[in-house]
């Protein structure tokens, strides 16, 4: 099997399609939100869930079966359905409208599969087994969200003012630098004074300076 190529999609105000209205399209749903996504779901059935969302204007929602045409206009579309024939009329669909689109549990039938997601504040960690193991994916990331490895990313806003302000000082920091200095001493300095931290920091970048623009 070729592997997949990892990506993060923009989805804030584009169109995506959820066909199917259980547990598994609602939680599909909630993460589509907090992204900024349209949704138009199309199901006969819904959790109670999904009608308060589709009766708030949350979200579009058209009781009925999918049928034909139901992706237009949509940058991805999720198949959360048990019907084997449905499944393959929207990714035949998909196909011809360039559509992506996930269809849970048949990897085969997928153009981007969904990857078990830690997050923590700015920073997001994304997991994939390449739909070899599903159990694998969540327990890597159960074990990633009790980590103090993501400690480290408390300290994102930070980094990017110094990245923004070195650069703005014509200053360029080697790679490798960045990564020795971001060490246990500047995070712990991060969660007692933060403005210690960042002075702390960008006076150990400057020393690893290679030019200035």
């Amino acid at each position: 099997m070729a592997p997949y190529y990892p990506a993060f999609l923009d989805v804030k105000d584009r169109l995506c399609v959820i066909i199917g209205g259980g547990q598994i399209a609602e939680g599909k749903i909630a993460s589509l939100l907090e992204c900024g996504a349209k949704i138009k779901m199309i199901s006969p059935e819904v959790t109670s869930e999904v009608q308060g969302m589709a009766d708030a204007d949350i979200l579009r929602l058209e009781k009925r079966e999918y049928q034909v045409g139901d992706m237009e206009g949509a940058f991805l579309a999720i198949a959360a359905t048990d019907d084997t024939d449905v499944n393959r009329q929207i990714t035949q669909e998909a196909e011809t409208r360039n559509v992506l689109l996930n269809v849970v549990d048949i990897t085969h039938l997928c153009t981007f599969i969904a990857p078990s997601v830690v997050r923590k504040g700015d920073v997001t960690v994304a997991i994939s087994t390449a739909g070899l193991s599903p159990a694998l994916a969540r327990k890597l990331r159960e074990e990633l969200e009790v980590s103090p490895i993501l400690d480290y990313a408390d300290m994102a806003p930070m980094l990017s003012e110094v990245r923004l302000e070195l650069r703005q000082e014509g200053a360029v920091v080697p790679a490798d630098h960045w990564q020795t200095c971001l060490n246990q001493e500047v995070l712990a300095l991060y969660h007692s004074d933060k403005i210690v931290a960042k002075k702390t920091l960008k006076e150990a970048l400057l020393q690893g300076v290679s030019s200035k623009l």
